[in-house]
């Protein structure tokens, strides 16, 4: 069984304290290493010998993102220094200059088949990134699992209900650092189980103690497999956002109706429910794009069929739904049923594609079906059984995919016994790629039925680089004020490591939301990427309208909102799925941090995009709130006025409205009208304009319109107009 509380300590390694040439020494025993600069400002350093020999390095970066350049054109270099040490050096006005450095003779150590990479602690340093983590937004004083964890079963309820917990659904074993307004990253190229320990502390019988001198290190490293680090520099956290995006891979541009809300619950079962939710919100004029079908509507909870009692027609029954503008979206579990006769499991036994135990067979889990067995997504055969099989369940009518339980989760059964590539590849070499293989393997068949259309595919695991597959939620969250505040922390994360298009569930998965929290968690969420409100059948409802009339109507105002806000919205997927810039923001990522107003720390703020800037509220009774005005010229939406930045004011807490900023100098693309259902036009658009008349001020952009459902824009079936607006002396002049 795999143990979260463990993990490895430099005390137990042995380090190398001498290079020559090509060869760090440990012991007398040679470690070959390759220093690379394979991008502007980002560097690849790997290790070789032959107690990695067993294993063929796995990377999540593509190699077409990979090109050799000269080390020192660009504003970092890395460099090999004396006693086997590393250097990140950053150019300033001085020259070069030391923004990261490893400790000499303790740099790059070993201990069997474990390995690590030891940095000075600079007083001025914090962390961010590490993809997906349950714990406060700035990462220092933690050591950090990466080990993609079915967290309610793993963690168990009651601690993942309230409590700070580590690993969480999702791996990317990233992690900024930030000196000042300066930024780099380090990404661990490994997908076996690793650490990142940031400032570690001493657990004894769980209580806290500093390590000995204060911790003037951090460390990272995995514990089996070749090493192999990527060492990016920013300098600013906008570029290294950029930087990280194109190493690791651009996501692939959704369709339109994706960005949409989306309504689920555990429970909803087949036709009925789902012609139910299209009867409640046209008629309670509710915008609505996706409905979503846990695995009730399945027969017996085998993946790739549909019970005969919720649906006597799959196809006719959602195309019933699809004609009113909603999209289907039904879950897929990797679990098969280990059940001869039941012709999945039969296809998949004979192509023999399932991954096997230590005694020869199919690896056995008890998961929703009971014991089921489970498709190798490491071998190509196994990605290529499962896209068949995706692609004629697709031929039935679903929009898109739902990937559940794929961390891989195998109920009560230690998963350390399910062994990949024919049974010769341990659990640790792919359990953290499982969930990414499989969205390839899912997409791949979503494409092959309909090669038109730009697939949608959601899953809850994932590793880095799986952006490039599938958009991600986070998890089985909880009704409740700890989970709504710490939902932005962690999406801004996940957004810093690549995976941008993301989101929790509104107003969380398991308990009972309250009016007040329902609308706190919509108005907190409602301009996240992913919006979808979902709920556990053991609890009550969620769909808008059984709540109180007063929430129904806040709630329907937001939602109305984001859809009028869908041209911005998907013009900044756009841009990121193209040019890799960041969606969700933290305020420092466009803003420079100041001892006068610290940004650092800041996670009940975040930008959308470079126009908007929400302060929710996110804690339980709160009436009033501080929020932190960047410096910038801000328009505030909820109390209408100009308020100059960088300053600190107090909000009240009001029913009706959120405060939501608007940044001077933005022209925000925006549907025409009130938007009381699913149907959009982005051919035409309404432009806000953020200059204020007291000022002379020129603001400029680009807007795309496209059709938002085919490939149809690589052929060049898209508009770009550039706009361009300027206040002088109280005139607006606007040209297009």
């Amino acid at each position: 069984m795999y143990l979260f509380s463990k993990h490895f300590i430099p005390q137990n390694f042995a380090f190398s304290n001498k290079r020559e040439g090509d060869f760090l020494d440990i012991g007398g025993t040679p470690f070959a290493w390759r220093l690379r600069c394979v991008a502007q400002d980002v560097f690849h350093v790997s290790v070789s010998q032959a107690r990695w020999g067993n294993f063929v390095p796995i990377s999540t970066v593509p190699d077409e993102n990979l090109t050799e350049q000269n080390p020192h054109a660009d504003d970092a270099r890395l460099e090999w220094r004396a006693e086997a040490s590393l250097a990140l050096m950053a150019l300033g006005p001085r020259g070069y200059k030391a923004f990261l450095s490893s400790l000499p003779g303790a740099s790059f150590g070993v201990s069997g088949q474990a390995w690590m990479f030891q940095f000075r602690r600079r007083p001025d340093m914090q962390f961010y990134g590490m993809g997906e983590k349950s714990t406060p937004f700035e990462k220092s004083d933690r050591t950090h699992r990466f080990w993609n964890t079915d967290v309610w079963s793993d963690h168990g309820v009651s601690r993942a209900k309230d409590q700070a917990y580590d690993p969480d659904y999702i791996s990317v074993p990233y992690v900024i650092i930030k000196r000042g307004n300066t930024y780099a990253g380090i990404l661990i190229d490994n997908p076996h189980p690793s650490v990142i320990a940031v400032v570690p502390k001493l657990n004894v019988a769980n209580q806290m103690m500093a390590m000995e001198n204060d911790a003037p290190y951090f460390f990272l490293g995995a514990e089996d497999g070749p090493p192999s680090l990527y060492f990016l520099f920013g300098p600013s956290l906008a570029e290294l956002t950029v930087k990280m995006q194109r190493l690791s891979g651009l996501a692939a541009l959704p369709p339109l109706w994706s960005l949409g809300y989306q309504q689920s619950r555990w429970g909803y079962q087949g036709a009925d429910d789902l012609q139910r939710l299209a009867d409640g919100f046209d008629k309670h004029r509710f915008p609505c794009d996706g409905l979503w079908l846990d695995i009730d509507y399945m027969r017996g909870y085998r993946v790739f069929t549909y019970a005969p009692e919720h649906f006597q027609d799959p196809q006719a029954d959602m195309r019933s739904v699809q004609e009113r503008g909603y999209r289907v979206v039904p879950i897929l579990d990797p679990g098969v049923k280990r059940e001869p006769g039941y012709d999945v499991y039969d296809d998949g036994k004979s192509a023999d594609v399932f991954c096997k135990n230590p005694a020869g067979g199919d690896f056995t889990g008890v998961v929703w079906p009971g014991y089921t067995v489970f498709p190798d997504f490491s071998l190509e055969a196994g990605r290529t059984w499962w896209a068949k099989w995706v692609q004629a369940f697709a031929a039935t009518g679903p929009d898109g995919f739902w990937l559940d339980m794929n961390d891989p989760s195998t109920g009560m059964v230690d998963c350390m016994a399910m062994l990949f590539q024919r049974g010769k590849s341990p659990q640790e070499a792919y359990h953290n790629l499982y969930a990414s293989l499989m969205a390839q393997a899912t997409r791949d068949g979503l494409l092959a039925q309909n090669p038109q259309h730009r697939p949608f595919l959601l899953s809850r695991s994932g590793f880095t680089g799986s952006q490039r597959f599938t958009a991600h939620w986070t998890g089985d969250n909880w009704s409740n004020y700890h989970h709504l505040h710490m939902s932005i922390g962690k999406s801004l994360n996940l957004a810093l490591s690549g995976m941008a298009i993301n989101g929790p569930d509104v107003p969380g998965f398991g308990g009972n939301a309250t009016p007040e929290l329902f609308i706190d968690w919509i108005k907190a969420g409602f301009l996240f990427p992913f919006f979808r409100n979902h709920s556990m059948r053991t609890f009550h409802p969620q769909e808008p309208w059984v709540f109180p009339k007063p929430a129904l109507r806040v709630a329907r105002h937001f939602v109305r909102l984001r859809y009028k806000l869908l041209p911005y919205l998907y013009n900044l997927v756009i841009r990121h799925c193209e040019e890799g810039e960041a969606i969700l923001r933290p305020l420092f990522h466009d803003f420079k941090d100041t001892r006068k107003l610290p940004l650092a720390h800041i996670q009940d703020q975040f930008l959308v995009g470079p126009a908007l800037m929400q302060a929710p509220f996110t804690v339980e009774d709160q009436s009033e709130r501080e929020i932190i005005l960047p410096d910038a010229l801000w328009w505030r939406a909820d109390e209408p006025g100009w308020v100059a930045g960088p300053a600190r004011l107090r909000a009240r807490k009001a029913a009706a409205t959120t405060p939501i900023f608007l940044r001077q100098g933005s022209l925000i693309p925006m549907q025409t009208g009130i938007r009381r259902d699913n149907r959009k036009d982005l051919r035409r658009i309404e432009l806000l304009i953020v200059l204020s008349a007291d000022q002379n001020f020129t603001a400029a952009g680009e807007y795309v319109c496209d059709d938002g459902e085919s490939y149809a824009y690589r052929a060049g079936a898209r508009t770009r107009y550039r706009l361009e607006a300027e206040s002088v002396q109280g005139n607006l002049n606007v040209t297009v």
